[in-house]
């Protein structure tokens, strides 16, 4: 699939991101080639991401933003969205943090559900979450949230609410 400059799109583990350029780099000594620039959205930081196009393993990350119909659709069946909760630890981080890479959105929902079940289970129990499972979800709540955001035509911190109101 070709994208054009101006196009949003999600990619890989950048999350939301704008291409604002498709440019001849060269890196280093390497002859240049044409590269996405992609600048992601919703960071404090100035960044950029290089997507080599004639790489198609990495182009393969980027996906069109969802349309406002899929985002509604989305929503209306999160409760619906489950998976398994994996006791052993690095098993977890492996497969919830595959799941992020992967871009199923529906299975990047069903991490949030998962381990905010986890949370709120373990609060009962006045627990906490370890460091790890939080992290998988600050990113994977923060890649949805960025894409309902700009599929909704809102601001990002009004997305979870939003959500709730609708689930």
């Amino acid at each position: 699939m070709e994208y054009s400059v101006g196009e949003t799109v999600v990619y890989g583990g950048s999350g939301v991101c704008e291409i604002s350029e498709i440019k001849d780099v060269a890196f280093g000594r390497e002859r240049p080639q044409k590269y996405y620039i992609l600048k992601p959205l919703f960071v404090n930081q100035a960044m950029v991401v290089y997507v080599p196009m004639k790489n198609e393993k990495l182009v393969a990350k980027m996906q069109p933003i969802i349309s406002r119909d899929e985002a509604m659709d989305l929503i209306k069946e999160i409760n619906s969205m489950n998976i398994d909760w994996i006791d052993d630890r690095n098993a977890r981080k492996d497969t919830y943090n595959d799941i992020l890479s992967s871009g199923d959105r529906k299975e990047i929902i069903s991490v949030i559900r998962a381990i905010t079940a986890r949370r709120e289970a373990l609060e009962e129990e006045g627990k906490t979450l370890n460091m790890q499972d939080e992290k998988i979800l600050y990113e994977a709540e923060k890649r949805m949230n960025a894409e309902f955001a700009v599929a909704l035509d809102m601001n990002i911190n009004e997305v979870v609410d939003y959500i709730l109101s609708q689930a």
